[in-house]
């Protein structure tokens, strides 16, 4: 279901619950006031009445001329008068004013809001003996029915003022849902591959900081893209610059070793050969062959990393780079009890720190770097810090770009921390994952 469907059947619901409590509110009202009306109206003709009796004189003529204008008297407002002598056995029953009105109030609404009808009788006697009763009944009628007039004009109010509440939410909502449309279909832009979709500004705050968030992802999802393109061709370019390289050694190398030990041979069948001199140099060119298979196959895939453990090899890595670099202090700081680290963690860890070291020599004219490989909750920290210059991140290469994707890619963070002629620190985070072989 819809959100604008729900909210659709949310406030009808409200409005039918609003308009039965309002209906029962009104009869409710309608009914007290019927009931005020009718008695305070049938008090003030008895007060009346009592006090015109007083002021006329018992069984005078002036008695039977009052009594006859009150029995002409009309229906008035709310009450019917009547007068009876005691020889008139059958008196007219008040619920038949009822009967004999014409109202156009409906019947459920007359029976919600009728009260008892009060009858007020009281006698007289007049100069030829007679006894004469005065019969006031209330008739609730005229108030009922004004009654059902203002209830139906709060009625209508109600139901006006719930129209146009009800219109001016799904105003409201088809403009936001509009947006909420506008927001998703420039979603399904970025989900393709568009990032430069840019969403527009919205009026409402909350869509507008959504839209605002949204753009900066898209901004950022384009860098990224931007990042990893060119991460790629380097990486390309990396393979081939490694392969013509490998090329280059296996021509100069391996071939000219191979062409020298192939003509001493030949040499070692001809007649007075000095074969001890010819062995030598073979082994000799074989033991050059062996330095730099070793030397491509280190730079392929540390063997030690599987023969020895990180340990070693980082130790082994450090001392290269201390020979190299003589006047350059390096410091390692290592937790035996990355031992049992997975293989696919423990590349990435050489080759981070591999990279680090290649940056500080080559960039930051330190003199000295510590570096610490540690376990700590379940996590791998490394840490490479230096006491050079940082001005080389200005303009940061491949080099941190593609640590930062090893982290990335295992799920660790890559940070880095760097001042003005303080040096530089890298502090990466992988996860600790045992090796189960």
């Amino acid at each position: 279901m819809s959100i604008h469907a729900l909210i659709n059947i949310r406030i009808f619901t409200s409005v039918i619950l609003i308009l039965l409590f309002s209906a029962i509110i009104a009869i409710w009202q309608a009914r007290n006031s019927v009931e005020r009306e009718v008695n305070s109206s049938i008090n003030l003709a008895v007060q009346m009445i009592e006090f015109s009796i007083n002021q006329v004189p018992y069984k005078s003529k002036a008695m039977d001329v009052w009594l006859e204008k009150i029995d002409s008297m009309q229906p008035v407002r709310h009450l019917k008068i009547s007068i009876k002598d005691n020889k008139n056995n059958t008196i007219k029953n008040s619920s038949g004013i009822l009967n004999n009105e014409q109202s156009s109030t409906p019947h459920w609404f007359i029976k919600s809001v009728m009260v008892d009808l009060v009858t007020h009788n009281h006698d007289i006697k007049i100069a030829n003996g007679t006894v004469k009763t005065i019969f006031i009944t209330a008739n609730p009628m005229d108030e009922i029915n004004e009654a059902w007039g203002e209830t139906k004009a709060f009625f209508w109010s109600i139901v006006l003022m719930l129209s146009i509440m009800f219109l001016t939410v799904n105003l409201v909502f088809k403009t936001m849902l509009k947006t909420v449309n506008t927001i998703l279909s420039g979603l399904r832009q970025i989900e393709t591959g568009h990032f430069d979709h840019v969403l527009p500004h919205f009026n409402i705050s909350e869509f507008d900081a959504i839209a605002i968030e949204i753009n900066s992802m898209s901004k950022a999802l384009k860098t990224a893209q931007k990042n990893n393109q060119a991460l790629a061709r380097h990486t390309m370019k990396i393979q081939e610059t490694e392969r013509q390289n490998m090329s280059r050694e296996l021509h100069d190398e391996m071939g000219q070793s191979l062409t020298a030990i192939k003509a001493m041979a030949v040499t070692c069948q001809q007649a007075n050969t000095d074969v001890n001199a010819v062995t030598s140099s073979i082994i000799d060119i074989c033991n050059h062959l062996s330095v730099v298979v070793r030397s491509m196959m280190k730079t392929l895939h540390p063997l030690s990393l599987t023969d020895l453990g990180l340990g070693a090899t980082l130790s082994e890595l450090i001392n290269e780079w201390q020979r190299r670099s003589g006047n350059l202090q390096l410091d390692l700081d290592y937790d035996a009890s990355l031992e049992n680290l997975s293989q696919d963690i423990t590349i990435h860890v050489y080759r981070i720190v591999q990279e680090c070291l290649t940056n500080v020599v080559r960039h930051a004219k330190a003199s000295k770097v510590v570096i610490r490989v540690i376990k700590k909750n379940s996590k791998v920290l490394i840490t490479v810090s230096d006491n050079g210059q940082a001005k080389y991140l200005n303009s940061p290469g491949f080099g941190l770009l593609g640590m930062r994707e090893r982290a990335e890619s295992l799920g660790g963070t890559f940070k880095l921390q760097a001042a003005k002629n303080s040096g530089v620190t890298v502090n990466v985070e992988l996860p600790y994952r045992e090796d189960k072989s």
